[in-house]
């Protein structure tokens, strides 16, 4: 997609139509003041059978904000001066705007040139050249040309097919964003709308979602370049005919987009780049102009870094806006500004840049641990390994490819040999189908390591802490946005992450398992020798007395213990997993449970139910134990209550259907 720019009346639109055939001024407005007004679109051919689009965009100062609307979609520009007015303001701040788009390649066409003596063309590109110095058109071609005579248009055209040829082919790669330019109703048809996508791409059939108003719609029919087609990409000037929707619901400004995988936001942080030709700085909170792609909106800018932006300088800075814009990382926008030296109140391009991400609350300035990851995350904008990587760095929870791509609004696809890149790199870790940036699994290593070192010097006649007790320690503090109010991110309800952390260190020996309790390897329980000699009494009592136990008050006094002192040791062993707690007065060891669990096993191998007389009978005790022993074993999952029979469980029935392997 090339585009013109240039002045008012330098002659943009007498060249698209000596280009291609078409007059881009459609409106009767248009034609009775003789100036563009709306954007305009056009097919050229090239020597190669080729077909480009031209965006025709208007040169005067009160419709800069159509400029820019059609700015946004070209990959190159004919960039139009008169020979006879030479540069005028909006040839420079068509130029601004499209430097500050991010267009690098183009031509220029030196319009009018029947209007002035040959002898003065040299000093006239002389003083061109001059003018284009250090721009992003410094060093491209200069072509005269006369739109009334058509001399000079060989080498225009020329000029043209080389700059279409050579400008970096644009990817269709990404979900599909089209922000519209203009919308209409065609008889029999419906609501049409029409722009340039700058990502993806749609096809007919496709359901897409109207931003920010979030109307679903769907792709009945497509036109690229005013024809017939059934996919339509980015760079592409194409024509949507939309069903579901009336187009008086549909305008300038709005975004077409996958379905489901944007939302418009109130704020976006970005970075920030002034004119050097401004002669005072931007103030912190300054109320700009913002144009992004075909929206226009009022906004505030907050300074993240310092207190004021001086001209020709960047900056982080988080845009405020006055309502919901639904943008991407990467989209390019520019700023204009009714500065106070302009009596006429008009407005001025004061500078542009790109977004960085949107953190969804309203970031605190100058903080380092706010400042670094959009530092970190402007520098991979354009570098898709490194702006993966860093997404998974700020996720505490392992993803899956769908997930992942989710929350970066890409394609799983299209993520996914990336994904592999890193993985085959060892920065990213993979198991059960998730992934998690190494650097966080061994953060949350180094906190749970921690968190249980703080434990045992606290308590260290405790055996060690259960998983639930790990997730609440709030010790794991990610580098992420979602931590941007300054509150620590803890494991709570990051059971996945924690389980992946609770394996890989059992697995190193780091730490030791204990029942439900974890330990850092060789700590455990420290207890002095007087306690040790107890502790060994009361398990080898509670052993001794199999399935039928006392209750607890009965054994303290049986081992002449104080009743706090018995409870505090049938805890410690309950924390190293030697004995169980039925109910409030059945503490059984862990060799008469584990009996009980293989009784269990029997009556199912045998009849698939049974009832708890069976099971009472079959222990040879009381139903005083026999209950409380089913209602544990039915919180196991080994059993399955229905009145008084049971059946087998989750995990009786994968014990069973391994005994058969077990015997061969």
């Amino acid at each position: 997609m090339l585009g013109t720019a240039g002045h008012v009346d330098h002659g943009k639109t007498a060249l698209v139509k000596l280009l291609t055939g078409c007059d881009t001024d459609r409106l009767p407005e248009e034609k009775r003041r003789g100036m563009t007004i709306e954007l305009g679109f056009a097919p050229c051919r090239l020597s190669d059978d080729t077909l480009v689009g031209i965006v025709d965009v208007p040169g005067h100062v009160d419709f800069i904000r159509n400029m820019a609307a059609g700015a946004h979609g070209m990959d190159g520009v004919i960039f139009v001066i008169a020979a006879d007015d030479g540069v005028m303001p909006q040839t420079r701040e068509h130029l601004q705007i499209l430097t500050l788009l991010g267009v690098r390649r183009g031509l220029v066409a030196l319009t009018k040139i029947d209007l002035i003596p040959p002898e003065t063309r040299a000093a006239l590109l002389a003083e061109l050249r001059g003018f284009l110095a250090g721009t992003f058109l410094a060093d491209e071609p200069i072509c005269p040309i006369s739109n009334i005579t058509g001399e000079g248009f060989d080498g225009l055209y020329e000029a043209i097919n080389t700059l279409a040829t050579t400008c970096p082919q644009r990817t269709c790669t990404g979900l599909f964003r089209l922000w519209v330019e203009r919308s209409f109703s065609i008889r029999g048809f419906g609501t049409v709308v029409s722009g340039i996508p700058t990502a993806g791409q749609v096809s007919v059939g496709d359901k897409l979602t109207l931003l920010p108003d979030g109307a679903e719609v769907r792709v009945r029919h497509l036109e690229v370049y005013g024809e017939e087609a059934q996919t339509g990409r980015s760079g592409e000037c194409i024509a949507i005919n939309l069903a579901d929707i009336d187009a008086q619901a549909v305008g300038r400004g709005k975004l077409l987009c996958e379905a489901g995988r944007f939302s418009a936001v109130s704020m976006f942080e970005a970075n920030l780049t002034l004119l050097p030709e401004l002669a005072s700085p931007l103030k912190d909170y300054a109320e700009v102009h913002l144009h992004m792609g075909t929206a226009e909106m009022m906004a505030r800018v907050a300074l993240l870094e310092d207190k004021q932006l001086q001209s020709g300088k960047s900056a982080l800075v988080q845009f405020r806006l006055s309502q919901p814009l639904p943008v991407a990382a990467g989209e390019r926008f520019i700023v204009r500004h009714n500065l106070s030296d302009q009596a006429d109140g008009r407005l001025t391009t004061i500078g542009g840049g790109r977004v960085i991400s949107c953190a969804g609350v309203r970031l605190r300035r100058q903080r380092d641990w706010i400042l670094t990851p959009l530092r970190e995350q402007l520098a991979a904008l354009d570098d898709p390994k490194t702006r993966l990587e860093l997404t998974l760095r700020r996720q505490v929870q392992p993803l899956s490819l769908h997930e992942l791509a989710k929350l970066a609004a890409e394609r799983a696809q299209e993520l996914g040999p990336i994904l592999d890149e890193l993985i085959a790199g060892g920065i990213v870790i993979t198991r059960d189908g998730k992934c998690i940036h190494k650097d966080v699994l061994a953060q949350a290593q180094q906190a749970t390591l921690a968190a249980l070192e703080a434990f045992h010097a606290a308590q260290p006649s405790r055996v060690g802490l259960t998983e639930a007790e790990l997730r609440a320690q709030p010790k794991f503090e990610p580098a992420t946005l979602a931590g941007c109010r300054g509150q620590p991110v803890v494991l709570a309800g990051h059971a996945t992450t924690l389980a992946w952390v609770l394996d890989s260190l059992l697995l190193a020996r780091k730490i030791e398992r204990h029942g439900e309790l974890y330990c850092l390897s060789g700590r455990g329980s420290q207890l002095h020798q007087e306690d040790r000699e107890a502790i060994d009494r009361v398990e080898q009592a509670v052993r001794a007395a199999g399935l039928a136990p006392p209750l607890p008050e009965e054994l303290a006094n049986s081992l002449a213990l104080p009743r706090a002192t018995f409870d505090k040791l049938l805890g410690l062993l309950r924390e190293q997993g030697k004995v169980v707690r039925l109910d409030e007065k059945v503490w059984m060891h862990r060799e008469a449970v584990d009996q009980a669990r293989g009784v269990v096993l029997r009556l199912f191998a045998g009849t698939k139910e049974f009832e708890t007389v069976a099971f009472r009978d079959a222990l040879g005790v009381s139903r005083k134990f026999a209950v409380p022993l089913l209602d544990y074993f039915d919180a196991q999952r080994l059993t399955v209550r229905h009145d008084n029979r049971r059946t087998p469980g989750a995990e009786a029935r994968k014990l069973l259907a391994q005994a058969p392997a077990a015997k061969e």
